[in-house]
């Protein structure tokens, strides 16, 4: 009987659950988030002027700290076939996140949303036309970090707590419920009046969150002792943040942290899993790689797309660089459907402000500019890339190709002798382009095409109808006012800063030379060079030529977009030679690599051959890039020619090393934002650095806490060890003692 009455009782409460709803805030139909556990600190409690709120905040310098993501192991995962997702879609682990079958549905779930949007518009084509679907890869690099967000928060709320010693016993709460707000915050403290909402990205919740602290900020202006309310932010926010909440009168703090990801190297372990070894998990539960690819871009046969600076021997480990790369989307169009499903990823994570994307960068400009050789006793290279900052927050892409090849040609100048970097388009040496194996690469067909550039942009600045064509023209001299000469990049001098074990890119510039000389094969107009022109008229033109139109071609080498490859490529060099004047003393990452010869890894990725490339330079310098008709006053009508060719020649570079005084005195923070950007995006000026690594053990094992002493059965034998032989020489000891005691007779 009593039993039925229990049974009774709690189908009573299951039941008023059920109509009242989720207990948690009045109308908001959310449950109370679940408070981060707040420790107790020793000593007195932190002085409020100097915690954020206060008048003299000391907030110190950036820290790391760790969380867990368990999808993380899911990186670099094959796309699922039909019959895989189908059946995950009925799995039962299909709604625990961090398992194989999570992210099939999930995947499953965009596409089907995706198709009924656009089966919408087909119907009613109205407004703007749904963008493609986006392929497996690139949703899944949005799918991964959404996945990680609430560990992400409540990491960076424990660090704070760490930080600032706000403990239990100085009167400290997590997740405290202010009704009038309907909402939870972080962290408060009643007594003081302070109530911390903690960002542990760039962003806010300007939908939800954001109307409620207004309303709450407002009220309490009309208090005698107002409650105060502070954003706290790892990073600094985004201007859009900084408006709004300023517009909403709350202010806000940083609290400079930084993030790292712990990779588990398998899937999270679910106690309600009755087949944790079931063949499509892809291996036990907890450890072991996708049984479709390496987990975290370990070896394999060829490079992934975020696969960077990875020997075939070496692992990628998760960090900024492959990761914002990855995700930044090869076109316009693919780049913002990506940051829209982010951020639908985002809002569904309960953290809509951790969908801020990179963003705002112009991945054309990406040049590889630091390394760092022997990381983990030489397992591997941390590397970090540049690129710069665009004043508009627009979708960032390109990102992939722009890595890809930087690292690429680092690989290939590795690989190849020195004497093979050089090409040459010459119209009477079309034997003479470029070296067999060096032809097969991106490096290579740079090279060429901006050997090809160049001629294309000396024709734009001595067009004759332009003001400087014009003057050019105007200002030579001799019957044909003709200008013969070979043209050719090298590179100029690069500064960097080398102390051992790092390099600093700090510039690399590339000259372009030139010299006269005549052509024998016929140009626009059949002439062969300037070889009927006079003496004096050639030194003149060529003069003229060297101090006019010389120095914007060089300029337009070390700037215009059109050579941003050729820059690109000039970058990696600079570090690949390091290494390998580094490999000529001790063993390196790269070491097995140099002048092997092999490049198949890193064969090119375009369709493309150097006579092709050759057969539209002849083209281009037989037909002329232009031909204008001008009336001189004369009357006359002048044919204009130019004949410009030469190569690009990177067999040698020269360096300037800076001092360790002067690189500080110069740079004093890049060491810094180099080390920072290892984990997540860092600037500087208007350059955001991106960093990564390689190891030569898989990332979990490379980056693993050491397992405690008490693991090991041998710990409690040696830690046995002094206590036994305490207690026997105490005992041997104790026995000499009471035999070697007088006898007392008995009376």
């Amino acid at each position: 009987m009593d039993g039925r009455r229990r049974v009774r009782t709690l189908l009573v409460t299951v039941t008023l659950a059920a109509l009242c709803g989720p207990v948690g805030l009045a109308g908001s139909g959310a449950a109370a988030p679940k408070p981060v556990p707040l420790p107790s600190f020793d000593g007195p409690a932190s002085d409020p002027e100097t915690l954020p709120g206060g008048s003299r905040p000391a907030l110190g310098p950036k820290l790391t700290y760790e969380y867990l993501n368990p999808s993380e192991w899911l990186r670099g995962r094959a796309q699922p076939k039909a019959h895989e997702v189908a059946a995950a879609m009925i799995d039962q682990r299909a709604e625990v996140p961090g398992t194989w079958q999570h992210a099939m549905k999930r995947w499953q779930d965009y596409q089907r949303r995706r198709a009924k949007e656009l089966n919408k518009y087909l119907a009613n084509p109205v407004g703007k036309r749904p963008s493609k679907v986006l392929d497996w890869d690139p949703w899944l690099v949005q799918f991964l970090p959404a996945q990680g967000n609430d560990y992400q928060g409540k990491a960076y709320v424990q660090h704070v707590v760490e930080r600032l010693k706000l403990g239990a016993n100085h009167g400290w709460q997590a997740e405290l419920n202010v009704p009038e707000a309907n909402r939870f915050y972080d962290l408060a403290n009643v007594e003081l009046g302070l109530y911390y909402e903690l960002k542990s990205g760039r962003g806010i919740d300007a939908k939800k969150e954001l109307p409620r602290d207004k309303a709450f900020v407002a009220a309490e202006r009309a208090k005698p002792n107002p409650r105060q309310l502070v954003y706290i932010f790892a990073l600094q926010p985004t201007n859009n943040a900084k408006k709004l909440l300023k517009e909403a009168g709350i202010p806000w703090v940083v609290v400079p942290a930084q993030k790292k990801v712990i990779n588990t190297g398998g899937p999270p372990h679910d106690p309600n899993d009755q087949f944790p070894n079931r063949p499509d998990d892809g291996g036990p539960d907890g450890g072991g790689t996708p049984k479709d690819g390496p987990q975290g871009g370990g070896p394999q046969s060829g490079a992934a797309a975020d696969d960077l600076l990875r020997a075939p021997d070496q692992y990628q480990a998760p960090a900024a660089a492959p990761a914002e790369i990855a995700e930044s989307g090869d076109t316009r169009e693919q780049a913002a459907e990506m940051r829209e499903v982010g951020r639908q990823l985002a809002a569904e994570s309960g953290h809509p402000e951790l969908a801020e994307d990179l963003g705002g960068v112009d991945f054309s400009t990406l040049e590889l500019r630091y390394v760092s050789d022997t990381y983990h006793n030489g397992s591997g290279v941390q590397y970090a890339f540049k690129v710069d900052a665009l004043t508009t927050d627009e979708p960032s892409f390109g990102g992939r190709q722009a890595a890809r090849l930087a690292s690429d040609s680092f690989f290939v100048w590795l690989a190849l002798p020195q004497s093979a970097f050089t090409v040459n388009l010459n119209p009477d040496e079309p034997d003479r382009i470029i070296d067999k194996k060096f032809g097969s690469t991106d490096a290579g067909r740079v090279l060429l095409e901006a050997d090809l550039a160049m001629k294309k942009s000396v024709a734009k600045f001595i067009h004759p109808n332009t003001p400087g064509g014009k003057k050019f023209w105007d200002s030579l001299q001799g019957e044909t006012k003709c200008v013969s000469m070979r043209q050719w990049i090298v590179p100029d001098t690069a500064t960097v800063r080398d102390n051992d074990d790092e390099l600093y890119i700090l510039d690399a510039p590339l000259q372009v030379k030139m010299e006269s000389e005549v052509i024998e094969t016929p140009g626009v107009g059949g002439d062969k060079g300037c070889g009927q022109q006079d003496e004096a008229s050639t030194r003149h033109n060529e003069a003229l030529y060297r101090t006019t139109i010389l120095p914007q071609v060089q300029n337009a080498v070390n700037s215009a977009p059109e050579y941003a490859d050729l820059r690109r490529v000039y970058a990696s060099r600079i570090a690949a030679e390091w290494f390998r004047e580094r490999s000529t003393t001790k063993p390196t990452a790269y070491s097995d690599l140099i002048g092997k010869g092999d490049i198949s890894r890193w064969a090119s990725q375009e369709k493309w051959t150097p006579r092709e490339v050759f057969d539209r330079y002849v083209q281009s310098y037989k037909n002329g890039e232009f031909k204008v008709k001008r009336t001189t006053t004369k009357g006359n009508v002048i044919y204009t020619n130019t004949y410009v060719y030469g190569g690009v020649d990177f067999t040698r570079i020269s360096q300037n090393r800076l001092s360790a005084a002067r690189f500080v005195k110069e740079h004093a923070a890049l060491k810094a934002t180099a080390h920072n950007a290892l984990n997540e995006p860092s600037a500087e000026g208007s350059d955001v650095w991106l960093g990564g690594q390689t190891t030569a053990v898989p990332y979990a094992e490379a980056f693993a806490s050491p397992e405690p002493a008490t693991s090991k059965r041998l710990f409690y034998v040696l830690g046995a060890a002094p206590l036994t032989a305490w207690l026997v020489t105490g005992g041997v000891l104790w026995w000499r003692r009471r035999t070697d005691s007088p006898t007392v007779a008995a009376q």
